[in-house]
């Protein structure tokens, strides 16, 4: 629901929308015609091809709405009135625009004063391939049965009052290599969707909290510090961390000294996200053959397809110079490296599988030491409520703390 007055950070208007069509760069475009006010957002087109972004980007700023369509498959959050599919632009890792898909579900109902309060939602590891992306979840989405868990708890958060938006991350769904766990860019992604949801609808508040899982949870808590500097005019209240991804070069580093252990699917997500990011890193020294027949699947299988019964001495070559891998680890990926300038709730289960309880507490403390206002909370799963593990189970096990948590900074829509 654009309203004139918003469109001073957004540039495509119905008339640009047909001048790319005229010369062939916008494929199905025309303007959105499902919510009032939204006419002047271009409507991307139906299917794959809403995720293959004009070329060049249309000038603009991050946050800026390429195109969006109302959603037409299982990503929609069902206690929503409206849910958008949407295309922003963003910045990538090299510090230049990129365009990045996500989705906006706005309660239903009248807005409190001030707007929506805002839930900027980082996922957990689905995967390195644009099958991968959340947004894409239909009866065939190889990552359904995380996502569709997920989008239960979120929409609760959407019958509480909250607008609940959700970045894909750059390089999930649209063109490019997904910088995984590569913390800058996942943080921006964040802010950039809080942006763009803001055009989809005025009726959006400028106030919002960050929450994530697992590499998400990382997301979340390095937004803690990101948010404020990166998003300026928006209002980050606080951050909500699960399972949280941290210390990543720490557990590479004893991994490397484990080749009986199995390999896990996390572990060729990394490296391969590492090579793509960090000069220096090659992966064709730090794979076995067997390693490097794995590491050829990820632009095209999800997380849960990439697990296999190899130990990591038959995927890591032992013998490889690891120091290059380990700094660009330090560097990019390693969430306790920097210092959340809002409040963070870490929610952790003591018996989580993929993120060690041993590991949050060393991010907890080191939060502590540099004066984050921190809250953490430690839960035994004794019913996972449906989920195959207590690593997805803490989202929903922790839920009324979290929705007490978040209603002290930034209160529901509704009561």
């Amino acid at each position: 629901m654009l309203k004139p007055s918003s469109l001073r950070r957004f540039p495509i208007r119905l008339a640009t929308c047909s001048a790319f069509a005229a010369l062939g760069l916008l494929s199905g475009c025309s303007s959105l015609t499902a919510s009032p006010g939204t006419s002047s957002i271009a409507q991307g087109p139906a299917g794959l091809a809403f995720y293959q972004p004009p070329t060049p980007l249309p000038t603009g700023r991050p946050g800026d709405v390429i195109w969006a369509r109302p959603v037409t498959n299982d990503a929609t959050l069902p206690s929503a009135a409206q849910n958008w599919l949407v295309l922003y632009r963003s910045t990538n890792i090299a510090g230049q625009p990129v365009a990045v898909s996500g989705t906006v579900a706005i309660p239903k109902g009248t807005p409190p004063a001030g707007g929506w309060p805002v839930i900027s939602w980082t996922h957990g590891t689905t995967g390195i391939a644009d099958i991968c992306a959340p947004s894409r979840n239909d009866s065939t989405f190889p990552a359904r049965g995380y996502v569709n868990l997920m989008n239960a708890t979120l929409d609760q958060w959407v019958a509480k009052g909250y607008a609940v938006v959700q970045s894909d991350y750059e390089g999930l769904g649209t063109p490019g290599t997904h910088p995984y766990l590569v913390m800058d860019s996942e943080a921006r992604d964040a802010v950039d969707m809080v942006r763009a949801a803001r055009q989809i609808s005025p009726a959006l508040s400028r106030d919002w909290l960050v929450m994530g899982h697992s590499q998400g949870g990382g997301a979340a808590a390095y937004t803690g510090y990101m948010g404020p500097v990166y998003g300026q005019e928006l209002n980050l209240k606080g951050a909500i961390a699960i399972s949280p991804s941290s210390h990543l070069s720490l557990l590479v580093q004893l991994a490397e000294k484990k080749p009986e252990q199995p390999s896990s699917p996390y572990g060729t997500l990394l490296f391969h996200s590492a090579a793509a990011t960090a000069p220096g890193v090659n992966l064709a020294e730090l794979l076995t053959p067997t390693g490097r027949q794995v590491d050829s699947q990820v632009e095209s299988k999800c997380v849960d397809d990439l697990r296999n019964t190899y130990k990591i001495g038959e995927v890591l070559n032992m013998n490889a110079d690891f120091r290059a891998l380990n700094g660009a680890l330090a560097t990019l990926m390693d969430t306790q490296n920097a210092r959340p300038s809002v409040p963070v709730l870490v929610l952790q289960a003591d018996q989580d599988e993929a993120v060690p309880n041993p590991i949050t507490d060393l991010l907890v403390a080191r939060y502590k030491v540099l004066g984050v206002p921190v809250d953490y909370r430690i839960y035994h799963i004794t019913d996972k409520r449906g989920a195959p593990s207590n690593h997805q189970a803490t989202v929903a096990y922790s839920l009324p703390d979290a929705m007490a948590w978040a209603a002290q900074l930034l209160p529901p829509g509704r009561p």
